[in-house]
């Protein structure tokens, strides 16, 4: 495979070379030079172009120009909250619950194999999780399961309980989002070209690396939910969350809120009347906020 002659037109503005070349699984991938900055892109046959390396201006202009969700033969980005159509074959991983006081911690893995799963996603409307109401991630959550296939889909739910006692083993909730995801990634990796994950760390890529199957492209970065795979697990961990939280609140009589502010008042009704036994089992009792809510006279919020 040759450099496409638009890429070749922006690394001749850019004032970048080609250093070398390799062939990896449907396509290329080319280590680029300017000066003492390095940088690396993998252009695959389906139109798909990433960029990867150690942060520099070479890899940000290159990110900026050829990379940043840009799919499809015509490497345009595609517009509005729906991702792109992208067939190479991949994983996406993404979760919920991390930050909210109450209910468990998901992380749910959707395996999209090739254009036709992926047009499914793009029917169905996949996007980010956070701009659906609680009614439309439940509704997409069910379609996305019934369009993939439960081969096709994991979620691993950690109730507050098991959380506590996983992230007291990992030192600490990132490096448990990394184990479960590491997890998730082993059921799901066959026949996928690349993986992408929602990034929970800056650490995130270091501790998966080692999970990834040789020739299999991984890609961590922030606000993934542009890529269909991960937008179907935004939502199918989103809906789960929710569907626990129904459970949790049903458990202790009254709605639980979600999120991490204005969980006071039900944290000391939980307290008072179910003790620190009680606590445990619906919120992540790790959080500074229990602290506060057991103290006596403490403000409310």
């Amino acid at each position: 495979m040759t450099l496409p002659p638009e890429l070749n037109a922006l690394l001749r503005e850019l004032g970048a070379t080609v250093a070398s070349r390799r062939d990896i699984s449907h396509g290329t991938q080319y280590r680029l030079e300017r000066g003492p900055e390095s940088a690396t892109l993998n252009v695959y046959s389906t139109g798909k172009v990433l960029v990867q390396g150690k942060s520099s201006a070479l890899k940000n202009a290159l990110h900026d120009r050829a990379g940043a969700g840009k799919t499809g033969k015509t490497g345009k980005v595609r517009d509005g909250g729906r991702p792109a159509l992208d067939a190479t074959p991949r994983l996406g991983t993404d979760e919920a619950g991390k930050g909210d006081y109450f209910g468990p911690l998901v992380v749910a893995g959707v395996r999209v194999l090739g254009e036709e799963a992926a047009r499914k996603l793009q029917e169905i409307g996949v996007r980010d999780s956070k701009t659906l109401s609680r009614e439309g991630a439940m509704r997409i959550s069910r379609q996305v399961a019934e369009a993939m296939g439960r081969e096709n889909i994991s979620v691993a739910v950690l109730s507050p309980k098991e959380y506590e006692a996983r992230r007291e083993t990992a030192g600490n909730v990132n490096v448990l989002l990394g184990e479960v995801n590491a997890e998730i990634m082993g059921e799901l990796k066959a026949d996928v070209e690349m993986i992408v994950v929602d990034e929970f760390a800056r650490s995130a890529r270091e501790y998966l690396k080692p999970f990834v199957p040789e020739g299999v492209l991984l890609e961590v970065r922030a606000r993934a939910e542009n890529d269909a795979a991960v937008a179907a697990a935004s939502i199918l961990a989103r809906a789960r969350y929710l569907e626990e939280m129904g459970r949790l609140s049903e458990f202790v009589g009254f709605t639980l809120p979600l999120g991490a502010t204005h969980v006071m008042d039900a944290g000391r009704r939980v307290y008072k009347e179910g003790g620190m036994a009680g606590l445990k089992k619906v919120a992540k009792v790790s959080f500074r906020t229990t602290r506060r809510i057991t103290e006596q006279g403490g403000g409310s919020r």
